[in-house]
């Protein structure tokens, strides 16, 4: 009952805390051209534009530091509000940057801010407006990490027929430190199936009702993308980090 309570008034007031967090940085949006706080928090589920700052840039050294070339054409699947694709557009001006979500106000934001990128609204399911092999590398950030089993399986196999042969494939899991925070039965049954969806009542209303948290072993997780079209598939535990990063290619 009480659980049901706070969950009830945190959807309540957080439009509220929103107004009150935009109020408090508006010299930093104005100056930096950030989202508002709604569109921040359905892409990292905080109101704070350090927080929002600091995690974008990282990612974009992540995907660096996992293979991204400096060149090419690129899909962040998922972009939400551009929270990576702002600093690859820093870092990497050689990049042709797409953008695709699901979220069409944070789609129309990135277009309005974000002129030298391309961007689409995608569908909760395949297909994308691409044709085949289109892409040399695609990231997917805080993305798998939310999708139900039968989603995420058609998603895969859709990334696959975007991207060229051998073209590189990015994406983050929950690692160990998110699963260090599951209850003991959560934990048992992502230890024998490799594969946990959680539904989450706090933010019913706030995300789609087919985006949670999803954890995966890293068994799991290669397992799959071995098993649908790609190859050379790593798992790289990312240090003091909550998700872990996979790279595949596409099978030639």
């Amino acid at each position: 009952m009480l659980r049901s309570v706070y969950h009830a008034s945190f959807r309540t007031l957080l439009p509220l805390r929103g107004a009150w967090s935009d109020w408090r940085g508006r010299s930093v949006l104005d100056s930096e051209a950030l989202p508002p706080a709604r569109l921040r928090f359905r892409v990292g589920e905080t109101l704070s534009i350090p927080s929002f700052l600091i995690v974008g840039e990282r990612c974009a050294m992540l995907l660096d530091e996992v293979g991204l070339r400096e060149t090419g054409r690129v899909l962040d699947f998922g972009c939400g509000c551009g929270r990576t694709l702002r600093w690859l557009m820093k870092r990497s001006p050689c990049l042709e940057l797409h953008g695709v979500d699901v979220d069409a106000e944070a789609i129309e934001w990135c277009r309005e801010h974000f002129p030298q990128g391309k961007f689409l609204v995608n569908n909760p399911d395949p297909p994308l407006p691409f044709p085949h092999e289109f892409f040399d590398a695609i990231y997917c950030l805080s993305v798998f990490t939310h999708l139900a089993e039968a989603m995420q399986d058609r998603w895969i196999l859709e990334l696959r027929r975007i991207l060229k042969p051998g073209g590189l494939l990015i994406l983050t899991v929950h690692g160990a430190a998110a699963a260090a925070q599951l209850k003991p039965e959560i934990g048992v049954e992502l230890a024998r199936s490799g594969f946990v969806h959680k539904r989450s009542r706090k933010l019913k209303g706030i995300l789609p009702d087919w985006y949670h948290t999803t954890l995966h072993t890293p068994e799991y997780i290669e397992q799959r993308l071995s098993a649908r079209g790609f190859e050379q598939v790593q798992y790289t535990v990312v240090a003091d980090g909550i998700q872990d990063a996979v790279t595949a290619r596409k099978s030639t």
